[in-house]
């Protein structure tokens, strides 16, 4: 029996404004508010490199997860392929160069999934994975969006299902009975200052605005 509450959801009315997500939330609000640790969302998924974006205190705890899933293409951790291919992806010296000083990051949520209402209305910790990246059909929410060109060309034989399905397991699994949570605050700390240099860099190009 885990030492916190998993409570495990299939959302309708998505493409329609994360009606069932939002929906449930509200209800919920009081509970999640006092209770609520992590809100964890997956979407859709394909061949590629397993990718998060999330709250910045939860960097470190998705970095570990990474490293300790599973990347079905060189059957190592799927951190050493993410980074990889972003050592892969730099244009100049200096590109990696800065890569290796920052090292791994997540990306910030926005929002357009079913973590919004969590994240940004009611402000539980939200953590977005998923496999994906490797093949752009531009099928997405067009009527080649289909069952069969899944199981034809992005994941014949669902070993990325089965790879997100155990990242996420990991994560799960380390949530559910650490006795203090994961959540790193100086990761945070220092992607917000990240921030405050990216706004007076702007300011200094932008003379004159208040």
């Amino acid at each position: 029996r885990p030492q916190r509450t998993l409570v495990f959801q299939l959302w309708d009315g998505e493409e329609w404004g994360l009606l069932g997500s939002t929906e449930w939330a509200e209800h919920h609000k009081t509970e999640l508010i006092q209770n609520g640790v992590l809100y964890l969302n997956t979407d859709s998924y394909g061949w590629g490199w397993l990718s998060s974006a999330g709250s910045h205190t939860l960097q470190t705890f998705a970095r570990e997860v990474t490293r300790d899933a599973w990347d079905p293409k060189s059957g190592g951790s799927a951190l050493d392929a993410l980074a990889k291919r972003a050592m892969e992806q730099a244009r100049t010296a200096q590109d990696s160069t800065r890569l290796r000083e920052r090292g791994y990051t997540i990306a910030a949520l926005g929002s357009g999934s079913d973590y919004t209402v969590f994240l940004d209305h009611l402000a539980v910790a939200s953590l977005n994975m998923g496999y994906g990246g490797g093949l752009e059909t531009g099928i997405y929410h067009s009527i080649y969006d289909s069952y069969d060109f899944f199981t034809r060309f992005l994941d014949p034989t669902f070993e990325y299902g089965k790879a997100q399905a155990g990242a996420v397991g990991i994560a799960l699994l380390r949530l559910a009975d650490a006795p203090v949570l994961p959540w790193s605050f100086t990761d945070a700390a220092n992607t917000y200052r990240t921030y405050v240099a990216e706004i007076d860099s702007l300011v200094a190009r932008s003379p004159g605005t208040q």
